[in-house]
């Protein structure tokens, strides 16, 4: 990793800030920058050690940086693709963590100058907590992260080798089938934990049980990143919605009838469902 001397994180949170973490341990001669908005989140940033330097200026921040990570929400990551893009050196790498591909790759092209590399990201891992101060060096190890550019590029390599050292298993996807696949497996649930909490009677939530806490938990997570994510997918998510309301109905028919047979029935087929669920441990891959 010797052409990365230093890498410049936009978007300090509990993402960016696990990153700054796992970087500094593993390449301790890289010079791990962030970005602050303020005055006062720089203070803030500051306290927590996570950086070598916190960085108010966003052409000192990137003008000599070698890989530019944003972690930002989806909308955000292209507002600051147009803002960092002329300070930008050639040959420098910008990468995201967003949770939507297509958009974010496409929107990338058309905005950054020529000589520089996009590749887009997606690590699977995260949680419902937000914040620098929740940072975790340990956060990537072990998980899984979905790349969306060509694995051909040197760009890509270069990113590839920096997401194993972290102790990430990776896998190159397009940017399309990217989101048609989390849609379902990960922005369905959210929606489904989102509704729930919502239409649940609280003042009754002392008498629920781990079920009711296993489907809410995600409930709690960053609403500016999962409004993002469901405008920018819009299509696939609108698209499993309606699937999956369309299964809830015909399982409501079947408890309003007193349908006994029907109700084990499709209880029963769940079951074998989750079963082949269980031995399914990831994606499969795919390239492009």
């Amino acid at each position: 990793m010797k052409s990365i001397k230093k890498i410049a994180i936009i978007g300090v949170g509990f993402m960016g800030g696990s990153l700054a973490l796992a970087l500094k341990k593993s390449y301790p001669y890289i010079s791990i920058w962030g970005f602050a908005r303020s005055k006062r989140s720089l203070y803030r940033i500051k306290k927590l050690n996570v950086f070598n330097r916190i960085e108010q200026n966003l052409k000192d921040l990137v003008k000599d940086a070698d890989l530019i990570v944003l972690a930002l929400p989806i909308y955000a990551i292209i507002e600051m693709l147009k803002k960092i893009s002329p300070f930008l050196k050639k040959d420098a790498i910008v990468c995201d963590l967003g949770s939507t591909k297509e958009l974010v790759e496409k929107s990338a092209h058309k905005i950054l100058p020529k000589g520089v590399k996009f590749v887009g990201c997606h690590p699977l891992c995260g949680g419902e907590k937000h914040g620098a101060e929740f940072s975790k060096a340990d956060l990537y190890k072990g998980a899984l992260c979905l790349v969306t550019s060509s694995p051909k590029r040197s760009a890509s390599k270069t990113v590839d080798k920096i997401w194993k050292k972290l102790g990430m298993k990776t896998i190159y996807i397009s940017p399309s089938f990217h989101d048609k696949v989390l849609s379902p497996f990960s922005h369905l649930p959210h929606f489904i934990s989102f509704s729930l909490t919502r239409s649940t009677p609280l003042k009754y939530a002392g008498y629920s049980g781990a079920s009711f806490k296993d489907l809410t938990r995600i409930s709690n997570s960053p609403p500016s990143v999962w409004t993002d994510i469901f405008l920018s997918n819009k299509k696939n998510i609108l698209k499993d919605i309606a699937q999956f309301m369309k299964m809830m109905q015909d399982f409501k028919e079947l408890i309003r009838r007193n349908n006994r047979q029907g109700i084990l029935r499709f209880i029963t087929q769940v079951n074998k469902a989750q079963e082949s669920l269980e031995k399914r441990l990831a994606i499969k891959p795919r390239t492009k």
